[in-house]
């Protein structure tokens, strides 16, 4: 028994156009959620902030496993505000595990930056001063 389908040019137009659309908005998806950003390295991770005008240490001071939280406090609400004012939402990765690395800037004692990586992407950072008057501010291109 052999079984045909029939369908006019319209159809067909219509059917791979939807097929089009989906694979976009799913490589969309992907490239949203993964950041764009390589930070799999300390290679990487140093380039980038030199790449923005930051000169850090060669290596990480600090580094810390965290998961990001399935339900924000008001304080990670507002550090996120900070993270999507660089560019960066860190919503999208609520309940995920993700690795906070800490550089020194090379001319500033009491400076450092913070990157939050996830699957080896950059998702999140911050420049924040150690004094305890200190203050936190987003990364940003100098």
């Amino acid at each position: 028994m052999k079984l045909f389908i029939t369908l006019s040019k319209k159809s067909l137009c219509i059917i791979l156009a939807s097929l089009i659309i989906s694979l976009i908005l799913i490589g969309q998806l992907f490239t949203i959620k993964a950041g764009g950003i390589d930070g799999s390295t300390n290679a990487l991770r140093v380039e980038y902030l030199s790449g923005l005008g930051y000169r850090v240490e060669e290596t990480a001071v600090f580094a810390k496993e965290i998961v990001i939280p399935e339900n924000f406090s008001d304080v990670y609400s507002e550090y996120n505000r900070l993270q999507q004012g660089a560019g960066f939402d860190l919503s999208r990765y609520k309940g995920e595990k993700a690795c906070v690395y800490t550089y020194r800037l090379s001319d500033s004692e009491d400076t450092v930056i913070n990157l939050i990586v996830s699957d080896n992407n950059i998702i999140g950072g911050d420049v924040s001063s150690v004094r305890i008057d200190g203050e936190m501010r987003a990364i940003e291109r100098k």
